[in-house]
């Protein structure tokens, strides 16, 4: 096994460019977020939030998808061996799609009334005040973004967002929109091998803060709220990042190869599974202590309170590692990996939204806050919140059971599905 851990650690480290945004991205992200919401709040944590957004769709999602197959077929700068698995991604995951179905989902939907207009009802609601905003998602969008992610042209894709003057409820919908796409353009970024993505563009979510009302007036400041919601987030993506790599592994036949070893059936996935347990841990520390020495976020701290920040760390890692075996497994039992790389997307762009690290937690319906806790990120951010504010272990105990509860089942359902001898699809 040790052999498949230094493997997949060797692979991760050999991308530079992969190290650098999964260490640097984060930062940047948090320290932004918290340099631009400062004061905004005042931790107000009774605010009700209720905005509208008139989403106009002139792009036509189907014919761009046949066009970018086409020209992937015909291009010469993509592998052959490449092109099958590119033209599957483009029709499992479309952005306009992704797009969409994140701004109406429970997370989102619940305090932002999403509705499809025309472009000249929606001109009109925004004129009228009977719209905060109006999103165009232009014709040719979904063309141009994926000739820019898969085939390296320099038309750098655009919407277009506008609102009849700039206000509070204004700003929370751009910034909200800006959330989803960078965490759409990300994904392609750490999903898509060899593909030139232009990070620089990545625009930046904002939000607000996070208040708890308990037995002492303690409000949680904006840039310790995004230092745990960010942290918590990106390091649930690690999951996902792992996983994708059975795309190449699988095209190189490298887990056929293994299979044919007299290497121990498990060893593969337990590699996997150490490894992404490895990256998460130096992942979230790294993020944790670097916002720390910018921002200064956990200042005058015991030592008891940084024990059990480790202690939940270790415990949130051994989670992501549990849901990269699983996600491992479901790739190899998949005859397209694609399809299950485009789910997992989505699956984990959902935890997020409900999980309070898009948008701060109590802006959602209390219903949805009980749903969003029963998420890997969820849990982990409820508990790293209560740890923040009482650094009381009989809090915390029981969260944590529950994710470890969750590591032991993904583990066991991921051996379950892992595929024997001949198996793979």
């Amino acid at each position: 096994m040790l052999t498949f851990l230094k493997k997949d650690l060797l692979l991760f480290w050999r991308d530079r460019k992969e190290v650098l945004l999964v260490v640097i991205l984060p930062l940047l992200i948090i320290v932004v977020l918290s340099i631009s919401m400062s004061g905004m709040f005042d931790g107000d944590e009774n605010l009700n939030v209720d905005l509208s957004l008139g989403l106009v769709i002139e792009d036509q999602p189907e014919e761009a998808i046949e066009v970018i197959s086409n020209q992937i077929s015909m291009s010469g700068k993509i592998p052959e061996d490449v092109k099958d698995n590119l033209i599957n991604s483009i029709e499992s995951a479309p952005p306009v799609e992704l797009l969409t179905n994140a701004l109406m989902s429970p997370g989102i939907g619940d305090w932002v009334t999403v509705k499809t207009l025309t472009e000249k009802e929606a001109v009109d609601s925004v004129e009228n005040g009977g719209r905060d905003a109006m999103l165009v998602i232009p014709s040719g969008y979904t063309e141009q973004l994926l000739s820019y992610l898969y085939l390296g042209t320099e038309n750098k894709p655009e919407l277009s967002f506008s609102a009849k003057e700039t206000s509070f409820e204004v700003d929370i919908i751009h910034d909200t929109i800006e959330g989803i796409l960078n965490q759409m353009n990300l994904q392609y970024a750490l999903s898509l091998s060899g593909t030139e993505v232009d990070m620089t563009q990545i625009q930046l979510p904002e939000g607000s803060t996070e208040s708890i009302a308990a037995d002492r007036d303690f409000t949680m400041g904006i840039d310790q709220y995004f230092t745990l919601s960010m942290g918590v987030l990106f390091v649930l993506f690690m999951a996902s990042t792992v996983a994708t790599r059975i795309t190449l592994e699988k095209r190189e036949q490298t887990f056929n190869r293994v299979t044919l070893s007299n290497a121990p059936p498990y060893h593969f996935l337990f590699g996997k599974t150490c490894a992404t347990f490895i990256l998460a841990m130096l992942q979230i520390i790294l993020i944790f202590m670097g916002s720390h020495l910018i921002l200064d976020v956990f200042s005058d701290r015991t030592m008891m309170f940084w024990s059990g920040l480790l202690l939940i760390s270790i415990v949130f890692s051994l989670a992501v590692a549990g849901l990269a075996a699983l996600m491992t497994s479901i790739s190899l039992r998949i005859k397209n990996p694609e399809t299950a790389n485009g789910a997992f997307t989505g699956i984990i762009m959902l935890f997020g939204t409900i999980g309070g690290s898009f948008v701060p937690i109590y802006v959602l319906p209390d219903w949805l806050q009980k749903i969003g806790e029963f998420t890997p990120n969820g849990q982990t951010l409820s508990v790293l919140i209560e740890w923040f504010h009482f650094e009381d272990l009989s809090l915390i105990w029981l969260p944590l059971t529950v994710l470890t509860v969750f590591t032991v089942i993904s583990v066991i359902i991921s051996m379950m599905l892992y595929p024997k001898r001949g198996e793979v699809s």
